[in-house]
């Protein structure tokens, strides 16, 4: 999961996840057959063709929130099945719509039937599908159409997906084409991303995230539903495109490159810098791929309270929150949007920056990220910079120029990679302090005040030793508790010591590379927080 009081939802975090429950709700409601009555002959097997168009409605978003007058558009690409008029799991004949939502089946049958489509378009492994996240089991949404009575020979049978509450199917679909878009943008960078899920129902989810492994063991993107008990005046997302693009983009990044965010909420804040550039990239690219450069969030519904509770302008907007240069998370898209506008397959540059990167070179680079060694194997936007220089689509002195225009310098300052700062075997003590009461805009799981990171380089497959002390002068765990973590390079946590205690010692065997370990000063009350200190060292 942006707000001008925002509450970003995170990608993927360390924290443990309360992942939305199936509400057991009849499958019947979602796939079912509608209106009609079964009346099967008695008479044998008919050969009979059934086609047809299947379209949705798309809410239109604007300025003010979302519009009252839906959009129709085809539904490309997407499963038609022909089911059994008694049993709504017995599926007697399948075929896909094109790309103008047109399709045909041919069936023979000795019974009556109905046609629905289903949320899932794509090939072999590059399927994408939406999931009503409701159900026992989670299933695909549809578009369903009334029994027909098979004796009636061919006929056409057009289906379309509404905006009505409380089902909402134009938004599934809506959901199910802006990933199919997104997808195809990418095509000439990529032209195999493997299959990706979306988690979305009318109150089903109350955030939006991504997750690299989900309930079907496939990248899945949740998306935000609004509340069942007033979907009218709550916030979902299935119709905020570029929501969803920051979050199909994030499942970009995590399949394609390297992302080291720990993830949590986040609202404009200076966060560290690993997190403002996991962020922040991805809002840049969403947008670049899909042509859009006003991020917008609405909340609410027509016929309800609908308004935008959060926008931002990838070229010339105004920067919320308190982030600069790296640690600003709008910052880094406001840069990342610079690189590649103005570029072959990117949008199009109005503030004459001086960096036009082609969108398929810039993948190039992004994508070296997964397997980059130092200096800037952690990623963050300097990171980036610097693999873009490596791979001169982009000279150090446009690189200094559009991070001098968000309050910042490249190289950083401080060296050639200061952040995390070394964590060196054996050459003492470390020293530091923690305030996750900031004044401003804290943020316990993201902000700078309340984390401290580390880099651990391990030439070879060895044991090591962590050890925090907590240090803090009249220590009360509630105010100062720190607790540690280990992290490879992949967002897997090797290692973890938390709870009350003044001293947590880590001592995990490692294989060769980098790491990162991570000081997070808990509680996450804020306000009850207050300063603490610590000494670190590897053994």
């Amino acid at each position: 999961m942006l707000a001008c009081v925002l509450l970003l939802a995170a990608c993927p975090q360390d924290e443990p996840k309360s992942k939305p429950k199936p509400w057991g709700l009849n499958p019947l409601l979602v796939i079912g057959p509608f209106g009609g009555s079964a009346d099967p002959d008695g008479g044998t097997a008919v050969a009979l063709t059934v086609s047809g168009q299947v379209t949705f409605d798309r809410l239109p978003v604007t300025a003010g929130g979302l519009g009252s007058t839906p959009i129709s558009g085809p539904a490309v690409n997407v499963l038609i099945e022909a089911v059994r008029h008694d049993d709504m799991f017995d599926v007697v004949g399948t075929t896909s719509t094109d790309a103008s939502g047109n399709y045909t089946l041919n069936l023979l049958l000795a019974h009556d039937f109905y046609v629905r489509a289903r949320t899932t378009t794509g090939t072999g492994v590059d399927i994408d599908r939406v999931y009503h996240n409701q159900t026992s089991t989670p299933i695909l949404h549809a578009a369903v159409g009334p029994i027909l009575n098979r004796a009636a020979g061919s006929q056409t049978a057009n289906l379309h997906a509404d905006t009505t509450l409380a089902m909402n199917r134009g938004g599934a679909f809506s959901i199910l084409d802006s990933v199919r878009r997104l997808r195809a943008a990418t095509a000439g960078s990529y032209p195999s991303l493997g299959p990706l899920d979306v988690l979305w129902s009318v109150g089903g989810n109350l955030v939006t995230d991504t997750d690299p492994d989900g309930p079907n063991s496939r990248p899945t993107i949740r998306l935000a539903g609004g509340s069942s008990a007033d979907p009218a005046n709550t916030d979902h997302d299935e119709f905020d495109e570029t929501v969803i693009a920051h979050e199909w983009a994030s499942f970009l990044q995590l399949t394609q490159s390297r992302d080291n965010n720990f993830g949590g909420p986040h609202a404009g804040e200076e966060l560290i810098f690993s997190a403002a550039y996991s962020e922040g990239v991805v809002t840049a690219i969403g947008c670049a791929l899909l042509g859009i450069q006003t991020y917008r969030d609405t909340t609410g519904y027509p016929g309800g309270t609908t308004s935008v509770q959060f926008e931002f302008d990838c070229e010339s907007g105004l920067l919320p929150g308190t982030g600069i240069g790296y640690g600003g998370e709008f910052r880094v898209t406001r840069v990342v949007w610079d690189l590649i506008d103005g570029g072959l397959g990117g949008p199009a540059d109005f503030d004459t920056d001086p960096v036009a990167i082609d969108l398929g070179d810039f993948f190039s680079s992004f994508d070296a990220l997964a397997v980059r060694g130092a200096p800037y194997e952690v990623a963050w936007l300097a990171g980036l910079l610097q693999q873009l220089i490596d791979d001169t689509f982009l000279t150090q002195l446009d690189a200094d120029t559009l991070m001098q225009s968000q309050g910042a310098q490249f190289p950083p300052a401080g060296g050639a990679d200061p952040f995390p700062a070394a964590l060196v075997i054996g050459a003492g003590t470390a020293l530091g302090s923690l305030d996750a009461w900031s004044g401003v805009n804290p943020n316990p799981i993201l902000g700078p005040q309340a984390n401290a990171v580390y880099r651990l380089e391990l030439a070879t497959a060895q044991s090591v030793t962590v050890t925090l002390i907590n240090t803090t002068v009249g220590y009360v765990a509630g105010s100062h508790r720190l607790d540690l973590t280990i992290w490879d390079l992949s967002r897997n946590a090797v290692a973890a010591e938390t709870g009350t205690g003044v001293t947590k010692i880590a001592s995990p065997s490692l294989a060769a590379g980098t790491y990162i370990v991570r000081i997070q000063h808990l509680p996450q009350t804020q306000a009850l927080s207050a300063p603490a200190t610590y000494t670190i060292e590897a053994q």
